[in-house]
């Protein structure tokens, strides 16, 4: 990473507490190592001697995973309110599991289906990068797409004027809700609705930020297929890799 992208990471890893046990070593190339393996998707005994011994950077990742730094990242970058929120959207994607995530206690079973992947993302003003994701979630195959909005939602960030989504999203559960957050679901309505409410379509056409989001999302290839063999690893990867692209965009407007 750059010394600029650096200068926001550093509060944030070096914080220590009065239990921190021994003085951080250098988080700069353990955070380039969890870089690396979430762009490259490669397994964590292959990660280059550069970085370090691959088992310290893989437990430094735990480490921040479990005590919740990713989401602490994100919190501190949405709360920043640098990039507009007036228009967000939501949607679902599936991902294939690779068969090296089945076995770990409590996680997939070998020949489970596939998992979704939930996205909040709001749309920003630049044309090099448009596609922020707020939020995460992650869930089984089979999980209906209107049962990903509440989770989604609970991410504490500002609320969104307008709310673009899919079919899957219209429920009048979640029109309610954004109505009580003072916004509105701009959703198609399915065709069995008695009265059918219609989208604007300049507006409606920026929803395809999200799918570019989740492309975007997908060049790290430990994010495009799951490899890890616990939910909150592979969840940990798409913050992390959210994260980078969000404080790209913050330093090339600087």
């Amino acid at each position: 990473m750059s010394d600029d992208e650096w200068l926001f990471f550093e509060p944030f890893l070096h914080a220590q507490g009065p239990k921190s046990g021994r003085p951080p070593s250098n988080h700069r190339l353990t955070l380039d190592g969890i870089f690396w393996i979430a762009r490259t998707g490669a397994p964590w005994r292959d990660l280059p001697n550069y970085f370090g011994k691959w088992s310290s950077v893989y437990r430094q990742f735990r480490r921040w995973t479990l005590l919740g730094v990713w989401d602490v990242l994100l919190d501190a970058l949405n709360d920043a309110k640098a990039v507009p929120d007036t228009v967000q959207m939501i949607d679902s994607t599936i991902i294939r599991a690779h068969h090296q995530a089945a076995g770990a206690k409590g996680g997939l079973k070998r020949g489970s289906r596939p998992f979704k992947r939930w996205l909040y993302v709001q749309n920003t003003p630049s044309n090099k990068c448009r596609r922020l994701a707020n939020s995460s979630e992650i869930s089984e195959g089979q999980t209906s797409d209107y049962k990903g909005y509440a989770p989604l939602m609970e991410w504490g960030g500002p609320d969104a004027k307008v709310l673009l989504a899919d079919k899957g999203y219209d429920a009048n559960s979640i029109r309610d809700d954004m109505e009580k957050r003072g916004g509105y679901a701009m959703i198609p309505m399915r065709k069995n609705r008695k009265e059918i409410t219609p989208v604007d379509d300049f507006v409606y056409g920026l929803r395809n930020q999200v799918e570019r989001c989740f492309n975007k999302l997908k060049n790290a290839r430990r994010v495009a297929t799951r490899y890890d063999k616990t939910m909150l690893s592979f969840l940990g990867f798409v913050q992390v890799t959210s994260i980078r692209v969000w404080v790209k965009y913050f330093v090339n407007r600087t």
